[in-house]
């Protein structure tokens, strides 16, 4: 199902920005982050919003939201706890 969501153009337009800045592509970030270059793009542009998965992952990594990218590792327990952080922070 595609995210219908738009982010904020401005914060999409920073990280673009910040990607020129550090001087490395799309492509590469990408593949840092182990997810598809066309998530990138897509979340770079403003046209995905990072709810959840690959897209939550780069749109984190980018700072267009806040949020927490679990390790691809991380155990059931390690999950749990983030989750219960996350819960409080919501608070």
């Amino acid at each position: 199902m595609a995210e219908t969501v738009r982010i904020d153009k401005e914060r999409a337009r920073r990280a673009r920005e910040a990607i020129e800045r550090l001087g490395i592509s799309q492509t590469a970030l990408a593949r840092a982050l182990g997810v598809n270059p066309r998530i990138v793009n897509e979340v770079v542009r403003g046209r995905l919003v990072g709810v959840r998965g690959d897209t939550h992952k780069v749109a984190v990594a980018l700072g267009i939201k806040d949020g927490v990218i679990p390790p691809k590792d991380a155990s059931t327990e390690e999950l749990i706890a983030l989750l219960r952080r996350a819960a409080k922070g919501a608070e």
